[in-house]
């Protein structure tokens, strides 16, 4: 029995329309419009059609559907920043990805706890919240967040994408006690802008489980939530208390890890310095071309549980093809996800992270 989601899912994927595909394997769109309702189910030459036109093996198409994965804050960011088709992808990607992680993580046992607080409250004092909860300083700098947050019970999940305009999305997932996962998207981004990036996803994660309301409200909230957790206002207060200029920037820059232009509008949205004052910074950002590259780059932080729970179950070197093997899918798909993480094979010489990057102890259960 063919699971007519999943051809979706494969076809999506790949980035293929229902027209495309129907085209390339030599049907009417109708045709694959009902294989994907589950009104038909292809004949054996159909479903190899399918399989070599989207890489999935038979097997793929014949597994149940998987959890409920919702679209979380990629319902709000989409609209705006990238394309139906291109929102697909990503989506069924990480539809895809997390059943992987699921596998991975089966007859495992952790020391990991969800300590992510859910909170309707002004998004400052919820971000301060959360900086409690992680138990983290409330004035000092984050210098590895990506770890902070796995370790913290946050699954972040690295996708070997180049979507420019958006670098991550984040979703509550399963039955309750659900779970909080960011899924990173842009592998390109600078380290500076997927710091931020992660932190307004967290900030989404705590403010909006239901994922309703006004656009631009919800958006501003998470950003508001990013800037107090990454840039805590006492902090900015007391070092932003002198006559502020590029230079001073930068040395922040180095600091709290966080983008120039980030130092820059914090610094407005306390009026520590005048509307003026920004243009004027901003006027510098353009004069020397920082506006797109800035100086002083940020590492990129990779997320490390995903890598080290599949060393555990697969050995290192990872067996991808076992792997894939298990899971039904293509091997390189398997090979450039997991890739996208932090490994041992990656974590050495001029690859290795910055700060404490080992998550959690992770054991296999006894059987």
């Amino acid at each position: 029995m063919i699971n007519g989601d999943r051809v979706r899912q494969a076809r999506e994927f790949r980035g293929l329309t229902q027209i495309e595909l129907a085209k390339k394997i030599g049907v009417h769109q109708s045709e694959i419009v009902q294989i994907e309702l589950g009104r038909i189910t292809p004949g054996d030459e159909i479903l190899q059609k399918i399989t070599f036109q989207v890489g999935f093996p038979p097997a793929f198409f014949k597994q149940p559907t998987s959890v409920e994965f919702p679209l979380g804050s990629l319902l709000y960011r989409a609209r705006a920043a990238i394309t139906k088709k291109e929102r697909s992808r990503v989506y069924q990607y990480s539809r895809i990805f997390y059943e992987v992680v699921s596998h991975l993580e089966r007859n495992t046992r952790s020391k990991i706890q969800n300590r992510l607080p859910r909170i309707d409250d002004i998004p400052e004092d919820a971000a301060i919240q959360t900086r409690s909860a992680f138990g983290l300083s409330p004035d000092t700098p984050i210098n590895n967040l990506v770890s902070t947050i796995e370790k913290n019970g946050v699954l972040v999940i690295a996708l070997p994408t180049d979507i420019n305009k958006i670098d991550a999305f984040s979703v509550w997932v399963g039955d309750e006690p659900k779970r909080p996962i960011i899924i990173l998207t842009n592998g390109f981004a600078p380290g500076d802008r997927l710091r931020f990036s992660m932190a307004y996803e967290l900030g989404h994660l705590v403010l909006h489980q239901a994922m309703n309301g006004d656009i631009k409200k919800v958006e501003k909230e998470a950003n508001n939530f990013a800037s107090e957790f990454l840039l805590p206002k006492e902090a900015m207060l007391k070092e932003l208390d002198r006559p502020v200029n590029m230079n001073n920037i930068i040395d922040m820059k180095k600091r709290w890890r966080v983008s120039i232009q980030a130092i820059m509008m914090r610094a407005r949205e306390l009026e520590v310095i005048t509307q003026r004052q920004y243009k004027y910074l901003i006027y510098q950002l353009n004069k020397y071309d920082w506006r797109t590259k800035e100086p002083i780059e940020i590492p990129i932080e990779k997320p490390r549980l995903v890598g080290q729970v599949a060393e555990l179950k697969y050995g290192t070197p990872i067996d991808y093809r076992k792997i894939a093997t298990h899971t039904n899918l293509p091997v390189q798909l398997i090979r450039d996800t997991i890739e996208a993480h932090a490994i041992k094979s990656t974590i050495s010489g001029n690859n290795k992270p910055e700060g404490d990057n080992k998550v959690i102890t992770i054991t296999e259960k006894e059987t």
